[in-house]
C-alpha cells in the first residue's frame, strides 16, 4: 500500500519540482540565461517543459533581448487559416522539423484584415467584427505569443492595403466609397505609437488598391482594379508609373526578394523584375504541376526569407483531398530558386501536407490561407 505523504512532506517535494536541475542548478540565472541563448527555439520549449524554474527562464523577456543583441534570433513561420465553414480564422506555427502547423491561441476579427510583419511581431489591422469594418489593432508578439491592443485607427477599415517603410506602418483605402482625399490613407508611427491621416489627393490615388508590395524598405508598388501600377513613397505620394499590368487578373500575393517580384498564377509561379512588370513563369515547375494535379489551384505564396537572407525560398499552399480520403489536407511546398540566364528556374525543397481538417469533408469546406510569412523569434 502506497505511503501517505504529510502536508510538509508534499509541499518539499513539489517545491524541488520547481527547481532547475542538473548541471545548471549550481549556476546563477544570468548564466544560466547566456547558455539558452544559443539554444534553438524548438529546444528552449522543450526545455520549458520540464520544470517551472526552466519555463520561467525559457519564457523571460530578458532572454529574448539577450538573443535579439546577439542576433541569435531564430526565423519562425506563422500562418493564418480561415477553416470554411467557421466563422473565425485560426492562427497556428509551422513546426521546423515536423512540419505540421500548431495551433496558438487566436484573436482575431471575421475576415478583411491587413497583416504587416515587424521583426518580432506582426499587426492585424481592421477588419469585419460583426459584418462591419473595424479601427481595431492589434499585435501579436511572436516571442511570448500574447496578443497586445495597439491605438485603433481613426478609419474603421476593411480589406485594406497595409505596408511597411522604415519605422512607419501605411495603411490604403478599406473605408468604403464615403471617403475623400484626407483620410483615405493613414500611417502608424511605431515609434511614437501614433496615427495620423496621409492626404492623398483623388486624382493621384489608385482604384481599390488589388495588390501592393514594398520594394527595397522604400517604395510601395500597387496595382489597382483598373490594373494601373502606381508606386508610393513618404517623399512623393502616389505617382501613376504610366504602365498596366501585363497579364491582368492572374496574379495573386505579390512579395519581393532578391531584386524579383512574384506572384502566384492559378497553377503556376510567374515572376518579373520590378522596373519592367513583364511577367513569366518560373520554369522547372514540372513536379509541382504533378502535385498540384486533381486540385482546384494554389491558394498562397509567401516568401520565407531567413533573417541572414541565406537559404531564403517561396512557399506556397494547397487544398488537396488524398485518393482514398474522407477529409481536406492543407499541403506545402518550398521552391529555391536560380536565375540561369534570362530565366527563373525553381526547384521543389520539400513537399508535403501540414494540416488535415480535423472533421469530415463536406461541399462547403476548404481552407483560405489568409496570411503566411515569418517573424524573428
Amino acid at each position: 500500500m502506497k505511503k501517505k505523504l504529510s502536508r510538509k512532506e508534499r509541499k518539499r517535494r513539489n517545491k524541488n519540482k520547481n527547481k532547475v536541475c542538473g548541471w545548471l542548478s549550481n549556476l546563477p540565472d544570468d548564466v544560466v540565461t547566456n547558455c539558452l541563448v544559443h539554444v534553438s527555439r524548438v529546444d528552449l520549449a522543450a526545455i520549458g517543459m520540464t520544470s517551472k524554474a526552466y519555463r520561467s527562464l525559457t519564457s523571460s523577456p530578458y532572454l529574448w533581448n539577450l538573443r535579439w543583441q546577439m542576433n541569435r534570433l531564430e526565423a519562425s513561420y506563422y500562418v493564418c487559416l480561415h477553416i470554411f465553414p467557421e466563422p473565425i480564422p485560426r492562427w497556428f506555427i509551422l513546426h521546423p522539423v515536423k512540419r505540421h502547423l500548431k495551433p496558438i491561441h487566436c484573436k482575431f476579427p471575421e475576415s478583411g484584415s491587413a497583416f504587416v510583419v515587424v521583426d518580432w511581431g506582426i499587426f492585424i489591422i481592421g477588419g469585419l467584427v460583426n459584418g462591419k469594418p473595424t479601427s481595431e489593432v492589434v499585435l501579436f508578439d511572436c516571442f511570448e505569443h500574447k496578443w497586445h491592443n495597439i491605438p485603433p485607427m481613426r478609419m474603421p477599415r476593411a480589406s485594406a492595403s497595409a505596408r511597411r517603410i522604415d519605422y512607419k506602418i501605411y495603411v490604403f483605402g478599406g473605408c468604403g466609397d464615403e471617403v475623400d482625399s484626407s483620410n483615405w490613407a493613414e500611417v502608424y508611427d511605431l515609434r511614437a505609437h501614433t496615427w495620423e491621416f496621409v492626404c492623398v489627393p483623388t486624382s493621384t490615388r489608385p482604384k481599390n488598391i488589388k495588390q501592393s508590395v514594398v520594394i527595397d524598405n522604400k517604395e510601395v508598388y500597387a496595382v489597382d482594379e483598373d490594373h494601373q501600377i502606381f508606386s508610393f513613397s513618404p517623399s512623393k505620394l502616389f505617382a501613376s508609373s504610366g504602365k498596366t499590368d501585363s497579364k491582368p487578373g492572374d496574379r495573386e500575393d505579390w512579395c519581393c526578394f532578391g531584386g524579383f517580384l512574384f506572384a502566384r498564377g492559378s497553377r503556376t509561379i510567374l515572376w518579373c523584375l520590378p522596373d519592367e512588370l513583364d511577367w513569366k513563369e518560373v520554369k522547372g515547375l514540372e513536379e509541382l504541376q504533378q502535385l498540384l494535379v486533381g486540385t482546384n489551384d494554389i491558394c498562397k505564396l509567401s516568401c520565407k526569407l531567413s533573417p541572414n537572407k541565406e537559404g531564403s525560398c517561396l512557399v506556397i499552399f494547397w487544398n488537396t483531398q488524398p485518393q482514398g480520403a474522407e477529409s481536406l489536407e492543407l499541403w506545402s511546398a518550398e521552391i529555391s530558386l536560380e536565375k540561369i540566364g534570362p530565366d527563373l528556374w525553381g526547384k521543389i525543397k520539400w513537399s508535403g501536407s501540414v494540416y488535415k481538417l480535423d472533421y469530415p469533408l463536406t461541399d462547403s469546406n476548404r481552407v483560405k490561407v489568409l496570411y503566411a510569412d515569418i517573424a524573428l523569434t
